[in-house]
């Protein structure tokens, strides 16, 4: 019964989170599109050159940037233990700014957090993991021990990761919003108010995707737990 009660707690969790946090992945969808701004980010230059530039502002050229010309990648990261941010297709969209400035303010973080990140995110996984497989095959019996463990990693897990996204996130608006302010001063595409048009998008998309970034990193580690407990009932009900 216990188990149970884990797996209903863990459920109404999510739940309450998702109502409280005003979940919508719709909004986020909606608010990346804007065929106006589109057309004025286009003038800017590559995904690359910008990439660069912003790396400059941020006295960290070290970085390695690499743009993937695969149209089906849309994911943008930067690779700590390569020291490398890859740079997804995403030309034609008016957010492409401030998703390379995300990521240029990701090189510039603690190396030291950025690599325990890295290290510790598979590490959480692969526990996840092996403990699924000894537990079934009955090598861990202590199956409150095992949910505790997992608990605590996920919550190590998501202090660590959401601080170094949200960190990103918040600054990136702003840095984006210097370098185009910056470039256009020499380069007459766009006016300061169409720049600061483009920052409260990009203010507006923050303010949507910081609470869904959040639920969607505890939602991650619940559905882990959840998964577990699932397990332990399965085998308790067959014993």
């Amino acid at each position: 019964m216990e188990y149970i009660n884990i797996l209903i707690i863990c459920l109404i969790t999510i739940g309450v989170l998702y109502f409280a946090l005003g979940i919508s992945i719709r909004k986020i969808k909606e608010a990346a599109k804007n065929e106006k701004l589109d057309e004025l980010v286009s003038k800017f230059p590559e995904n690359e050159q910008i990439c660069k530039n912003i790396l400059k502002k941020l006295k960290n050229e070290k970085v390695k940037v690499k743009e993937n010309e695969d149209k089906e990648n849309k994911t943008s990261l930067y690779v700590a233990i390569s020291d490398t941010i890859f740079i997804a297709n995403i030309k034609d969209t008016y957010t492409r700014i401030q998703t390379i400035a995300h990521e240029c303010i990701h090189s510039a973080q603690s190396r030291r957090m950025l690599l325990f990140n890295f290290y510790y995110s598979n590490i959480y996984l692969l526990y996840f993991t092996i403990s699924i497989i000894l537990t079934i095959l009955k090598i861990f019996t202590n199956y409150n021990l095992q949910i505790t463990i997992l608990l605590l990693m996920s919550i190590i897990y998501y202090i660590i990761r959401s601080y170094l996204e949200i960190d990103a996130m918040t600054k990136a608006k702003y840095v984006a919003e210097e370098y185009m302010k910056d470039y256009i001063k020499e380069n007459k595409i766009a006016t300061i108010e169409q720049v600061e048009k483009i920052a409260n998008e990009y203010d507006r998309i923050n303010k949507i995707g910081i609470p869904a970034y959040n639920f969607l990193l505890i939602n991650s580690s619940m559905i882990k737990i959840i998964i577990y407990t699932l397990i332990v009932i399965i085998l308790n009900f067959f014993r």
